[in-house]
């Protein structure tokens, strides 16, 4: 995904130095492209980076499983790790802890 973004860039670079600096380059053209192109390849390579979930709710589909079995009575330590992160990045929290061990193990 990285060549993706890295040959994405560098596309929008060579195209737009083309479209502006170029011998009797059209200005409105120009800018048009890169009103338009800019934001788009912006948005397509940085959204990966926001939609991602974090690494700890993937590692912590064990743990939630079993506190879901166990109706809540068994909290694993990594199931703690991302209650906590969700806690702290969420703020108040959004979910109850059986609602996150939930939606970890359906989604993980």
């Amino acid at each position: 995904m990285d060549s993706w973004k890295t040959l994405a860039i560098a596309l929008l670079a060579s195209v737009s130095t083309q479209a502006v600096s170029g011998d009797g380059a059209n200005p409105i053209a120009a800018a048009i492209f890169l009103t338009i192109s800019a934001p788009t390849i912006l948005i397509g390579a940085t959204t990966p980076l926001t939609t991602e979930p974090p690494e700890i709710f993937k590692s912590a589909k064990t743990d939630a499983l079993t506190f879901i079995g166990s109706d809540g009575e068994i909290r694993g330590a990594e199931f703690e790790q991302a209650s906590r992160h969700y806690r702290t990045t969420y703020s108040p929290p959004l979910m109850s802890d059986m609602q996150l061990a939930q939606a970890i193990s359906t989604s993980f």
